[in-house]
Formats: structure tokens, C-alpha cells, sequence
């Protein structure tokens, strides 16, 4: 019988795996007791077999997803192009669309980029995916991206390609990518403050003995950290985060540099340059809060427009308050001694933020019109 079986197998290098060696489990079991079952049931599957175990899983789940699909009719897209650990291009692409009596988002596909990441040879990997999967571009009714030249430029863009497929397709700017490009805006005075506090993260962290030495002085002075967080401009949240920490960690720094050559040293000792530093932690830190409130696969344009619209409330609310020499909503730069002319500061800052929040989203007050649909 088990000859018959073997005789069988369309894969003739799996049979080992596939048969015979779950047979001589059995029968191990049998004969020799379960402890000898125990022993060959540790035997680790081989690398071909957990690859070819993948393989399977994934045709199944993308063969699963292109019927769902199909059923549907109608689904969106969102596409981004990203370089990887390696250096490679990864575009990677989510897929929203209905099914049944629920709208469901999941991860459609992610494909490397051989040479350029134009926005044809990004329309290329992504038409002949979907051709592949018996799917066409009159099925999507709307494509999101971020606002890089490839994406959106009018003739030789991603966007103008498969706007040349269909038409009456629907696009837009990412609004997560909106916000993080809004974060960005900051007077010289804050800018020159926020690298200083890089280049002193990345003058510890980027040598592993400063970093170790840090981590004991940390250790030994009782703080609550025992490290700084390396800032990176890919991670939308770094800046809020670094500096939440970097201060926090102010006695520990200020202590680290009377004997190594941090740059900007001189900084750690004046109190204007942390009170700026704190009010920097503490709008970051409501910028970051904003950017994880518009993530999550229930959010839709409406609740991310109403938390838009309620965030830049708050900005003019905010520099209401500076003007009359109160600074409850920064907990930390209240905390700071504050002069006159560092409370001017923040309100430009803050005046700027909503000029650049209603560039970025012009079309906030029109989405009133479609508020029928929460009913």
C-alpha cells in the first residue's frame, strides 16, 4: 500500500517527507512505544519543504483574493514605492473592496523593482499583475499614492498611465503622507534646535562605546531610560519620539558631555535651548497622535476629515492661549521657564501648521457633502 502511494507523487524529492517519514511515525508508535514517536517527531522538515509550504499557502490565499475580487467588480488601490534593507525596490500595493455586506482592506501584492522606479516601469509590474490575475483597470474605481514626481506626474506619472486606461478612475494624495509633509514645517529657530538634538543622538548612538558608556552613566544616575532613540526621517513618528526621550534623559546628557566631545555641548547648559526643545517634544507628540488616530482599517475619508478639521481647531485654539501666556496643552514646555519671545516663537509655528494644513487638505469643508453616508 505504501508503494502505491509513493508511486503516486507527482513531487518524487518530497516523498521522504510527505510519506515515509510520517509512516515510520506511525509505526514507531506501534512498536516501540510513544516515546520513539516523541524522538522522530523532531525531526525538522527540510528548507525546500517550509518553502514549498509557503508557496502553497500564499497561491492559495492570492488565488482566494483574485475571487473575491472578480465577485466584486469594484476595488481601490493604494501603491508605494520603498527601497528595503538591502537597497532593493519594493512596491508593495493594498486592495479595499466589498464583500457581501462589509467592506474589506488587505494586502494585495508587493513586487521588487529590477532597474528603474519611473512611474512606467511602475505601471508595468502593476498592469501585468493584475492582467495575470484576469483583473482590469476598469474595475478600479480609485487609486491613492503619496506625491512623489513618479506618481503624479502629468505625462510619463503612474497616475496619468492608468488615467489613460480609465478615466473615470478616482485619485488622491495619501492623507497619512499629507500629515507627515504638514509635520515638517518649522521655523529656522525650531529647526536649528531640532538638528542640534539629532547630530547629539547620532554622535552617541552611531559609536557602540559612546552608546555603552551612555547606558551606564544611565544606569548608574537612576534614570528611567537607559538609551537614546536613533532618528530616522523614514519613520514618520521618530521626531516625536527622539525628543520626548532626549529630554527626559537632559541631567543624564548634560553629564555625558563634561567628558566626551558631544557636538553642540554648550546647548545642554542653556535654558532657552531645552524650553524650545520641550515645546518641539510636546507638538510632536500631538502630531504623532494624529497620525495614529487617521491609521487603522476601519478609518475612512469622513473620520479622518473630522479628525483633521478638530486638529486644526486646536491649532488656533493653541496659539490663542500662547498670546495670553498660557501653556497647559505643552505639558512639558510649561514646565520650562518660558520668556515672551519663546511664546512667539510657538505661535508662529502654530499659525504656520494651519496654514499648511489647509494647503495640504483644500478640500476639507467639501466632504460635508458626502456626510449622508454615515447614515
Amino acid at each position: 500500500m505504501l508503494a502505491e502511494l509513493i508511486a503516486k507523487q507527482k513531487k518524487p524529492h518530497t516523498i521522504a517527507e510527505t510519506l515515509i517519514l510520517p509512516a515510520c511515525k506511525i509505526i514507531a508508535g506501534v512498536m516501540l512505544g510513544p516515546d520513539a514517536a516523541n524522538e522522530l517527531s523532531k525531526v525538522p522538515a527540510s528548507d525546500n519543504t517550509i518553502k514549498r509550504r509557503i508557496d502553497d499557502m500564499s497561491e492559495d490565499i492570492e488565488q482566494h483574493l483574485t475571487e473575491k475580487l472578480q465577485a466584486s467588480g469594484r476595488f481601490s488601490l493604494q501603491i508605494d514605492e520603498s527601497t528595503d534593507i538591502s537597497g532593493a525596490a519594493q512596491l508593495l500595493a493594498n486592495v479595499r473592496y466589498v464583500d457581501g455586506d462589509s467592506i474589506k482592506e488587505t494586502f494585495f501584492f508587493c513586487k521588487e523593482m529590477a532597474s528603474h522606479t519611473t512611474g512606467e516601469e511602475i505601471f508595468k509590474v502593476t498592469d501585468n499583475y493584475l492582467k495575470e490575475n484576469n483583473l482590469c483597470w476598469s474595475m478600479c474605481v480609485s487609486l491613492c499614492t503619496d506625491g512623489a514626481a513618479c506618481m503624479t506626474g502629468r505625462v510619463r506619472g503612474f497616475i496619468a498611465k492608468v488615467k489613460a486606461q480609465n478615466p473615470q478612475i478616482v485619485t488622491n494624495h495619501c492623507i497619512l503622507h499629507r500629515e507627515a509633509l504638514v509635520a515638517k514645517t518649522m521655523p529656522p529657530e525650531l529647526t536649528e534646535v531640532l538638528n542640534q538634538a539629532v547630530q547629539m543622538v547620532n554622535y552617541i548612538k552611531s559609536r557602540p562605546l559612546k552608546s555603552r558608556l551612555f547606558s551606564q552613566l544611565c544606569a548608574e544616575m537612576g534614570a528611567d531610560h537607559q538609551s537614546l532613540i536613533l532618528h530616522t526621517e523614514v519613520r514618520w513618528l521618530s521626531r516625536g519620539k527622539v525628543l520626548s526621550r532626549f529630554y527626559e534623559l537632559r541631567e543624564e546628557l548634560l553629564e555625558f558631555s563634561r567628558e566626551h566631545a558631544v557636538p553642540h555641548k554648550d546647548r545642554l547648559a542653556d535654558e532657552s535651548w531645552w524650553a524650545r526643545l520641550a515645546y518641539l517634544a510636546d507638538i510632536f507628540g500631538h502630531l504623532n497622535e494624529l497620525n495614529a488616530k487617521l491609521q487603522g482599517r476601519n478609518e475612512n475619508i469622513l473620520s479622518s476629515t473630522d479628525k483633521i478639521r478638530g486638529f486644526m481647531g486646536k491649532l488656533t485654539l493653541w496659539r490663542e492661549a500662547l498670546e495670553q501666556g498660557s501653556m497647559n496643552m505643552f505639558p512639558l514646555a510649561s514646565a520650562a521657564p518660558q520668556a515672551a519671545s519663546e511664546r512667539a516663537i510657538y505661535a508662529e509655528h502654530l499659525q504656520t501648521l494651519k496654514e499648511r494644513f489647509e494647503r495640504y487638505f483644500p478640500r476639507v469643508a467639501d466632504i460635508e457633502d458626502n456626510d449622508w453616508i454615515r447614515d
